[in-house]
């Protein structure tokens, strides 16, 4: 069958530069449809732990030695969350050994989400006249959270928690 043959019949010779056009659009939306997803999943992924495991790494015996000096502080610290109208209300009793309250402390409370830390909410703990820490937090859907609760005295930390709680 001759090339003449095939254009009596209605169909187009296969040349060069279409197959070149074929190869080319093909992996044109090969391409395309690769670099939309990849910028739709980088930029809908808050779900990162840490920025930097290296350096985590490196302040590891740091943290250890920090949570050994915690336990024996031996201090009890209890946290109670309460949904009002203006948000949520995180107050947390801080006492010693002996039972007393701990006073003096820079507070700092966080409430992360577990898969998503854009929607992560923190804020200073402020003591209340019953001795306690107490913070608000504001837009916090229902659902699972990480309460992180740190307590620092002239800028060297003293306490670290970080316990799952739920939110109605």
């Amino acid at each position: 069958m001759s090339s003449t043959d095939m254009n009596e019949a209605g169909g187009r010779p296969l040349t060069g530069r279409k197959v070149l056009a074929m190869l080319v659009a093909f992996f044109g939306v090969v391409f395309t449809v690769n670099f939309v997803m990849l910028r739709l999943a980088t930029g809908t992924f808050g779900g990162v732990e840490t920025d930097s495991a290296y350096r985590e790494g490196l302040a590891f015996n740091g943290q250890l030695a920090a949570a050994r000096a915690q336990d024996e502080r031996g201090w009890k610290v209890d946290a109670a969350l309460s949904r009002g109208a203006d948000g949520v209300l995180v107050r947390i009793d801080v006492k010693d050994k002996a039972g007393l309250g701990v006073t003096g402390l820079d507070g700092n409370v966080v409430l992360a989400r577990p898969a998503d830390r854009r929607e992560d909410r923190s804020a200073a703990l402020l003591r209340d006249p019953d001795g306690r820490y107490q913070a608000v937090l504001k837009d916090l859907d229902p659902g699972a959270w990480d309460l992180v609760i740190r307590f620092d005295r002239s800028g060297e930390r003293l306490f670290l928690s970080k316990s799952r709680v739920i939110l109605n």
